[in-house]
């Protein structure tokens, strides 16, 4: 169903581009989903109409977008930092990824089954408490409507606050 590579995520290669899976693996996502200590894992793929998400691709479709310099994207994540990138850069890789829905909420439900899908059951309850505890942004006004941009970044913000929490191992804690 979906096919998505993890790299082990650790300080040294923040600076790689491969930061970014860490936070698909939070968010699947997520970009995203983000992403969180990641070995490849790969779901079933027997369904084959079901899309790969490559979430490398993503991340550079929507830093080229938003012109935002990939170097950037790294240091934001290692700093834990939602708001050193544009807010639409990440409605746009949360819409990709399917983690803020086209009406511009966030899609609690398709981020734990796509986390499960490819995560399997490898740190469930973090991740699970970590999703659902970004639930609350789905409440916060936002004057940008289905763009999603204002509650990306506020999606962004509680999943790298509660990933640091929840997996301070990541941020080198």
């Amino acid at each position: 169903m979906y096919s998505v590579q993890y790299r082990r995520l650790t300080a040294s290669n923040l600076d790689n581009g491969i930061c970014f899976h860490k936070m698909a693996k939070v968010t699947c996502i997520v970009l995203f989903v983000v992403a969180i200590s990641l070995r490849s894992i790969q779901a079933d793929d027997s369904n084959d109409s079901e899309p790969d998400i490559d979430l490398d691709q993503i991340v550079m479709e929507c830093s080229e977008k938003f012109d935002i310099p990939f170097p950037q994207i790294p240091a934001a994540l290692r700093a834990a930092n939602a708001h050193a990138l544009k807010p639409c850069f990440w409605s746009c890789c949360f819409m990709k990824v399917g983690v803020i829905n086209s009406k511009g909420q966030y899609d609690v439900d398709f981020t734990l089954d796509l986390a499960k899908k490819m995560l399997g059951r490898q740190d469930e309850k973090k991740v699970e408490a970590t999703v659902k505890d970004c639930e609350s942004v789905n409440d916060a006004p936002v004057s940008d409507g289905n763009a999603g941009c204002e509650r990306s970044l506020l999606l962004a913000t509680c999943l790298l606050d509660n990933c640091k929490k929840n997996f301070p191992e990541i941020f080198g804690h």
